[in-house]
């Protein structure tokens, strides 16, 4: 989808990408973790779901609700890595 939005839009999108693309985890990437996973994979729909509402005709108000989902996944994350860290210290 998001090949296909850079040809119909041009390279002005990958600003909206650059969440997803720091992130670096890609399908391919199995050591990575499901929680992981399911993070990049709401930055990515929330970056398609932007372009589609300031270039398309898709709700601003699906592109808010991908990103708050996004970030409440983020904050799972960062408590489970809390977590896996203090196990590995004792």
């Amino acid at each position: 989808m998001r090949k296909i939005l850079k040809r119909k839009y041009g390279d002005l999108i990958d600003r909206y990408f650059t969440s997803y693309d720091n992130l670096k985890i890609y399908p391919h990437h199995i050591h990575r973790t499901k929680s992981e996973h399911t993070y990049a994979i709401f930055l990515l729909a929330s970056g398609i779901a932007k372009v589609l509402s300031d270039y398309g005709n898709v709700p601003r108000s699906v592109s808010s609700r991908l990103k708050s989902t996004g970030e409440r996944i983020e904050k799972e994350l960062i408590r489970q890595r809390r977590i896996e860290n203090k196990i590995k210290k004792i």
